[in-house]
């Protein structure tokens, strides 16, 4: 049954009791049962006049239908939460639902506009004392830091907001967090810091049992083993990755994992093995809303082209990728995918 057809709740219906167990689902990620959990939460908090707790409800349903890639819902829902709260003057719940529609902007690909929901989010936040927002806010732009190339910059935003998470007790963002600034430490080639975070992300996210932040803590964990040669591990890793990817419909982590492992086929030698890794890397990311993943498997593919000396083969995929990260303002990916498009050319 979709949430847009449930009936109402009976009157004096728990709306806090049915918040919880819809952020219960949404943690274990249920997305259809979170759904309709949190309309039911809005209908209960609506005869109840709780607006706050109302466009809370809100704002849970459109964090569900991102994670579904369900972006046009999302963004409308999102979009009301914030309406609600602006209208009947709740600062905090504004707060919130100004960051969450940046979230969902960013997983959109829609960044520029994304970077400037979150600065106000975040003022907002510290004028409220929210230390849990504030580190939301805080991460949030740490990501685009991250994807903008600022990785140093990025790694201080997210040292911050693990931080605010610690004082407000939230585990479930620590483990976000962790896994963000084994992301900066990757990108800096840090990979035994890279590592130590991811694992720290992870224990925590195995003590929670919350599987879509798992999927990406699985996966990103690979990339600093392979550096550091320990492709039995980073295979695991991945396995364990795609498990939990596959029970949430995670297609950007499923995606990465062929990715991966196209990397690790690549380094042993075994050519038409990572061929067939990349290629279906790619093809699970064939849609507008997966651009950057798109984008990686393709600029990964082009790498293992440029290698067999297939110079027209790689050149043609490495413009399709610097075309796909150009879309993104992913600068510092551009730069990197010019650079080797160069050396082809010289």
């Amino acid at each position: 049954m979709d949430s847009a057809t449930l009936p109402p709740p009976p009157r004096g219906a728990d709306a806090r009791g049915l918040a919880r167990r819809a952020g219960e689902a949404e943690g274990m990620g249920h997305w259809d049962a979170a759904a309709r959990l949190y309309a039911l939460t809005f209908r209960a908090a609506v005869l109840d006049n709780d607006l706050a707790g109302a466009a809370d409800a809100l704002r849970g349903q459109a964090r569900v239908r991102n994670h579904q890639r369900r972006f046009d819902e999302a963004e409308e829902l999102a979009g009301l939460s914030l309406e609600l709260a602006r209208r009947n003057g709740l600062p905090q719940a504004t707060a919130r639902a100004l960051n969450v529609l940046g979230v969902i902007l960013l997983a959109r690909g829609e960044w520029e506009q994304a970077r400037a929901l979150f600065p106000q989010a975040l003022e907002m936040a510290l004028d409220l004392g929210d230390d849990d927002l504030a580190g939301l806010a805080c991460q949030n732009a740490g990501v685009i830091a991250n994807a903008m190339g600022e990785f140093r910059e990025a790694r201080t935003l997210f040292l911050q907001c693990l931080g605010s998470f610690v004082r407000s007790g939230n585990s479930v963002h620590a483990m976000s967090a962790y896994n963000n600034l084994g992301l900066a430490s990757a990108e800096l080639r840090e990979w035994m810091d890279a590592e130590v975070y991811f694992s720290r992300g992870i224990e925590i996210g195995e003590r929670l049992s919350h599987s879509p932040m798992l999927a990406k803590l699985y996966c990103n964990r690979a990339e600093p083993l392979i550096e550091v040669g320990e492709l039995g591990r980073a295979r695991a890793t991945l396995d364990r990755a795609e498990q939990a990817a596959e029970a949430v419909g995670d297609r950007a982590t499923l995606a990465e994992t062929w990715r991966c492992r196209g990397v690790i086929a690549a380094r042993e030698g075994n050519e038409a093995e990572a061929e067939a890794h990349l290629a279906r890397a790619a093809s699970i990311a064939n849609d507008v809303s997966l651009t950057l993943e798109r984008g990686r498997a393709l600029r990964q593919l082009g790498i293992l082209r440029a290698e067999q000396c297939r110079t027209e083969e790689a050149r043609d995929l490495f413009a399709q990728a610097l075309d796909l990260f150009r879309s993104l303002g992913a600068d510092v990916l551009v730069r990197e995918v010019y650079e080797r498009k160069g050396k082809l050319e010289t």
